[in-house]
């Protein structure tokens, strides 16, 4: 993540159009239309991704799969690492969930 990266600044490139901010679980989180694809989770990006982009990422040391009770894994949800580009990663989020709503 670079310096200038955080929460705010992250959802204020992504708004407009569809993406609009909300609560999921009391955090804060990017949806389009009504469907989650961003969460801001204990001071972590957390995203949904497709299987096989999730695995990538986990593979490659850049994120694990998200887990917000120890356990319990959420399906299609990934914690990145710090050292990830949220923008590029975030842009396949909500495409992949735009995708699902349309």
């Amino acid at each position: 993540m670079a310096d200038d990266d955080s929460w705010p600044d992250l959802v204020e490139r992504m708004r407009g159009g569809d993406v609009t901010p909300g609560k999921m679980f009391g955090s804060e989180g990017l949806r389009t239309g009504r469907k989650f694809f961003a969460l801001w989770w204990r001071d972590h990006l957390v995203v949904k991704l497709p299987p096989a982009r999730l695995q990538e990422l986990v593979t490659a040391g850049q994120a694990e799969v998200f887990e917000p009770m120890e356990g319990r894994p959420m399906n299609g949800w990934a914690l990145l690492r710090e050292s990830v580009a949220w923008d590029p990663v975030v842009a396949e989020a909500r495409d992949h969930v735009a995708a699902q709503v349309g």
